[in-house]
């Protein structure tokens, strides 16, 4: 999975981020998935452990427009993992202690 930003106003407002790229390993979505919705920090650290560019994700986390859509296409683009069976939706196992 590769999340990136678009050529458009975003990447014209903030020339750093122009070709953002981040590839995300299916089987590590789970933790970028796990932390779209909480603090901003914890989703920039993941998203720095794919990063080609590391200072490129600060500077989108750090900016509140294209974190906002950051974190859009993170779940748009689970939602169609989903959809197209790539990604199950399952319940955590209860511990047993």
């Amino acid at each position: 999975m590769v999340l990136s930003t678009a050529k458009g106003p975003l990447a014209e407002d903030n020339p750093e981020l122009k070709e953002l790229r981040i590839e995300i390993p299916l089987a590590k979505w789970s933790l970028v998935v796990k932390h779209v919705q909480s603090d901003r920090k914890l989703l920039g650290g993941v998203l720095l452990d794919f990063a080609k560019h590391k200072e490129r994700v600060s500077a989108a986390v750090g900016n509140d427009r294209l974190y906002s859509e950051l974190r859009r296409v993170i779940l748009d683009a689970t939602v169609t993992l989903v959809e197209v069976g790539q990604l199950v939706l399952a319940l955590p196992e209860a511990s047993t202690e």
